[in-house]
């Protein structure tokens, strides 16, 4: 063989042969390198001139390896190179070609030596295939099943590869993971070679399997839902999806199955879920009556309806009165108990087509979609309230229930849900006012009366803000000598588009629109500031709001405004009413005892109307009793209110407390007062409430009382007590 090689290196130097070989290394696209012992380029073709970007001449007598060779395959291709010179021929070799880009290609190599005539190694011939494509190929197709079979391994569904076209078993596992031999309760091994009918509740693919299989190719790729039968014998619920596949020429389906068991269970959890919250979000969990938004939706399609038919639907507001008396004295765990009675006897008392719902606290409110109008409305109103008048028992306990009821009547009143829920409160609110335990029907001149009110409330906070309120002083004097001994603080508003407003109309609005506790603190600190103007040596009387009482920092307020006008606690008499409900009481004794310890007077007003009880007077620390005007009106004629008075007065003395007996107006009433032993008065008789520059010139001197009062000017300045 080698004497055959040197042949033809020696016919290639002869006439005609050299072209032949020449021709062969022009136009081949094999690339040929032939190199001396040392590595020296001694030929170097075409192809690979192309290939490598560097020409022959370039190359020639020049040691390759720097020229193409990347650095850390330098010291592997000049170990070959040695093993080869040294008569390890012919191998093959591969390696990477850098090419003067600087592109690396990929070469497998087939070298060979051509010996010299004493059978040394004269030259190497390289003949070299760029391979770089197929190698690019061959490692992505390595690494896609290595990722293909690290993903088949390790996800969590369960991974199987079945054979629908084995002659013997009919779709048989060929391969599947881990997780799905656990899933099933088989081992892996055991599952290979099976049917995949192992795993079914009937042998579906033996009977199915060629239809299950056309539909497969011509979707390709399918998902749904199905059961498996578990090695214990249950059947549980799968999700799967299937694609046709095809690895090493053979049709497999691949199958991806996961255990969906324990999402089913989450899904019935969260639709049980779902349907307690919207219960919830529509029922009062209280009584389980339906609430508000139920109330309106229901109410929607009643109206809705109503445009089809002739008949009326009506609206009933039902507020418990007194109700939060109950929690007062008896807690709030009997209040509850009577709530959910309330509930019970109002659903037992309607219709089933009619909806009881419950609003909150202790208003009710009922949906009577089928009325012939107003007159029956009202009948349903009044046999509701009899229903709830007779007492509660709880626990041995009986709890008198007593309502206001308000009645809307869809038509003639409004056709718009919140505009008619709007109209029954307004018509229960009214009923209130009038004594409460009443039925009222909505009237237009209710809406009036709430804009009316609206617009009052509005001027009243401008008037906070701006400006518009201002006191009147009252003095009240020593029944025998007209001393002074102080004076009442008294607010008035005069707006200028309202004119003067009665304190009897903005005091209440006050109290409902949570303006009371601003209007107090205003009253206050002019009151001290007129006081410390004035350098005045009595006492000047504030009326205070049972609301302004429970606030927590309300002892806070008056010590700073005391101090903001350098007063001192005796300066300042707070007036409070028995307008207090038991646990007002007990938080108004731990204020009021904070304020009397800062030397602050405190006077309970209003004494002996239809509230008064002794129980106040102990209860409270006092150290003044305000007799109220209506227990003298006709004092000077009447034994009996003589011997009330008298009672009083003697009771006020007994609890050590000062009495104040107010409107005065006659000579008469004076005179009996002081037959009485009353020591304090105050009224028209002795001062009309006016301006403090209409007081500054009878601030040291004792007061003249008046034996008369006009009537006209009384009148008009009761309007503004």
């Amino acid at each position: 063989m080698l004497s055959r090689l040197t042949a033809a290196i020696t016919s290639a130097t002869q006439p005609g042969g050299a072209g032949l070989a020449e021709a062969v290394l022009e136009i081949t696209d094999t690339l040929v390198v032939v190199l001396d012992p040392q590595g020296r380029v001694v030929r170097f073709n075409p192809a690979a001139e192309r290939l490598s970007g560097f020409r022959f001449e370039e190359l020639r007598g020049e040691v390759l390896w720097p020229f193409v060779l990347p650095e850390p395959e330098v010291e592997g291709v000049m170990q070959a190179f040695g093993a080869l010179t040294a008569g390890d021929y012919p191998n093959r070799h591969e390696n990477h070609w850098r090419t003067r880009s600087g592109e690396l290609r990929y070469i497998l190599w087939s070298n060979t030596a051509l010996l010299d005539a004493r059978g040394r190694v004269a030259l190497v011939v390289a003949t070299g295939v760029d391979v770089t494509p197929e190698r690019a190929e061959r490692r992505a197709r390595q690494e896609s099943e290595e990722r293909f079979r690290a993903l088949f391994e390790q996800l969590a569904d369960g991974v199987v590869l079945i054979d629908p076209n084995d002659p013997h078993v009919p779709w048989r596992i060929v391969d599947c993971n881990d997780a799905f031999g656990r899933m099933n309760g088989y081992a892996r091994s055991e599952l290979i070679g099976q049917s995949i009918d192992l795993l079914h509740p009937y042998p579906m693919m033996a009977e199915d399997g060629p239809d299950l299989l056309v539909w497969l190719r011509e979707e390709r790729h399918v998902r749904g839902e199905g059961s498996h039968l578990h090695r214990d014998g249950t059947v549980f619920p799968i999700e799967s999806a299937s694609s046709v596949v095809t690895v090493g020429g053979r049709e497999l389906i691949l199958g991806q199955d996961r255990d969906v068991r324990e999402r089913r269970r989450t899904e019935e959890q969260l639709r049980t879920l779902a349907a307690q919250l919207a219960h919830e979000s529509q029922h009062d969990a209280l009584t389980g009556l339906p609430n508000r938004a139920l109330l309106l939706d229901r109410l929607q399609v009643e109206l809705r309806r109503l445009e089809r038919d002739e008949r009326a639907l009506a609206v009933i507001a039902l507020n418990l009165d007194g109700f939060r008396r109950v929690n007062d004295a008896l807690g709030h765990a009997v209040g509850d108990e009577v709530l959910r009675e309330v509930a019970r006897r109002l659903r037992d008392a309607v219709r089933p087509a009619d909806t009881v719902a419950r609003l909150g606290g202790d208003e009710f409110l009922v949906l009577l979609p089928d009325v012939g109008g107003r007159a029956e409305a009202l009948s349903v109103a009044r046999r509701l309230q009899a229903t709830l008048s007779r007492p509660v028992h709880v626990d041995g306990q009986p709890v008198n229930v007593r309502c206001s009821v308000g009645v809307a009547v869809s038509p003639p009143d409004s056709s718009l849900p919140a505009n008619l829920l709007r109209q029954a409160d307004l018509a229960m609110t009214q009923a209130r006012r009038e004594g409460k335990n009443g039925v009222q029907v909505f009237r237009s001149s209710l809406d009036v009366a709430v804009h009316g009110q609206l617009h009052l409330e509005t001027r009243l906070r401008l008037a906070l803000q701006q400006g518009g309120l201002h006191l009147h002083y009252q003095p009240q004097v020593d029944v025998r000598t007209g001393q002074l001994l102080g004076f009442e603080a008294l607010v008035r508003w005069t707006d200028t588009q309202l004119g003067l407003v009665s304190p009897a109309r903005f005091i209440p609005l006050a109290e409902e629109a949570g303006l009371i506790g601003e209007l107090g603190a205003w009253v206050l600190n002019e009151a001290c500031r007129q006081a410390a103007a004035w350098g005045l040596r009595v006492p000047i009387a504030v009326n205070v709001s049972a609301l302004e009482v429970a606030q927590e920092d309300f002892t806070q307020q008056v010590h700073a405004t005391l101090r903001r006008h350098g007063l001192d606690g005796g300066q300042l008499k707070l007036e409070v009413t028995e307008r207090l409900t038991v646990q007002d009481l007990q938080r108004a004794a731990r204020q009021l005892a904070q304020l009397q310890a800062l030397g602050v007077q405190l006077s309970l007003d209003d004494f002996g109307t239809g509230q008064s009880s002794v129980s106040t007077l102990l209860q409270l620390p006092l150290n003044e009793l305000k007799l109220d005007r209506s227990l003298i009106t006709g004092l000077a004629e009447s034994p009996i209110e003589q011997r009330v008075v008298s009672a009083l007065i003697s009771l006020g003395r007994s609890l050590n407390l000062s009495v104040v007996v107010e409107g005065v107006e006659t000579p008469g009433q004076l005179q009996v007062l002081r037959d009485l032993g009353c020591g304090v008065v105050q009224g028209y008789l002795t001062g009309r409430p006016g301006p403090a520059s209409m007081w500054t010139p009878h601030l040291n001197g004792p007061l003249p009382l008046q034996t008369s009062v006009d009537r006209a000017a009384r009148d008009g300045d009761a309007q503004l007590h």
